[in-house]
């Protein structure tokens, strides 16, 4: 649920800033957007990360966090050329029509905004959809009927190596 509500509140901040006059302010017309989108975005990839790494086992963390990563460098190259797109499609089309280059070039960046929100919007609506697909792993019941070994300690600590530290004399 917390990346649904990043995502929203992401979506959100982009939206607010998408709507930010030419000649807006940057304390009063910006910055509020910037915080907003900046803690939704901030617990998506946090989270994000969380998910990706729970249950790895740890030989394969090093993978896990690889494919992270490289998905997380795709997904912000494959973003960035869309909203580019659709800023310079929307700039050059308004420059055609005879409108002055820096309101061309704000409704571009407006017009980009707007399709980010939408795509933060709809990661929100994925995220909510696929939900948490990991199973639990399996418990591992351990007998305490057999007697212990030479040197063992009786604690069970998960260490797949025997207690050494009696006979270390």
């Amino acid at each position: 649920m917390v990346v649904v509500a990043g995502c929203v509140i992401a979506a959100a901040g982009i939206y607010w800033v998408s709507r930010v006059p030419l000649r807006g302010s940057y304390v009063s017309d910006l910055l509020p957007g910037f915080l907003v989108m900046s803690l939704g975005a901030g617990s998506v990839f946090v989270s994000v990360t969380a998910a990706a790494n729970a249950g790895v086992p740890s030989d394969q963390a090093g993978l896990a966090a690889g494919l992270l990563n490289s998905s997380q460098q795709v997904g912000s190259a494959l973003g960035l050329a869309i909203l580019s797109a659709v800023a310079i499609t929307r700039t050059d089309h308004l420059i055609a029509a005879g409108v002055p280059r820096a309101v061309a070039s704000d409704a571009g960046y407006h017009s980009a905004l707007l399709v980010g929100a939408i795509l933060m919007a709809a990661a929100a609506l994925l995220a909510l959809r696929i939900g948490n697909t990991r199973q639990a792993a399996p418990l591992v019941m351990v007998s305490t009927d057999a007697a212990p070994e030479p040197g063992a300690t009786g604690l069970v600590t998960g260490n797949r190596y025997p207690d050494r530290s009696a006979s270390r004399g």
